[in-house]
């Protein structure tokens, strides 16, 4: 499937860009940075330190931790977080149809992919 994935570099090493969103997303779905980063198969120390970097960038959170006892911690996205995703993948979406044509284009001009033609050749009859 082809996609566009965007990155926004605002300056130095402050950007917003495809795995920091799942990441975002992730914690919404799940409630946890530990389970986000766990479906990503990232360590939730990496999560944490990009979560951290990124909830810095921004005079609002992104993400809410809550502190927790016995059952551990819990993160949420804040409403600023859930309209940072949702204007990213509206972008992504803009950007997709914008390109719709020229990415035809290149898809009809694309070789098959050597496991696809493998696996042709070893299905085809043979004579």
């Amino acid at each position: 499937m082809t996609r566009i994935r965007l990155r926004i570099d605002f300056d130095g090493d402050r950007y917003v860009g495809h795995g920091r969103i799942e990441l975002l997303e992730l914690i919404g779905r799940h409630g946890s940075i530990s389970k986000a980063a766990q479906a990503m198969n990232m360590s939730y120390k990496r999560a944490w330190y990009l979560i951290d970097g990124f909830n810095g960038m921004f005079r609002e959170p992104l993400i809410e931790r809550h502190h927790g006892g016995r059952g551990g911690g819990s993160a949420t996205l804040t409403p600023f977080g859930e309209r940072v995703v949702a204007e990213y993948r509206a972008m992504e979406a803009k950007a997709l149809a914008v390109f719709a044509g020229p990415i035809g284009l290149l898809e009809e001009k694309l070789v098959k992919p050597p496991e696809a033609s493998r696996k042709a050749r070893q299905l085809a009859p043979r004579n």
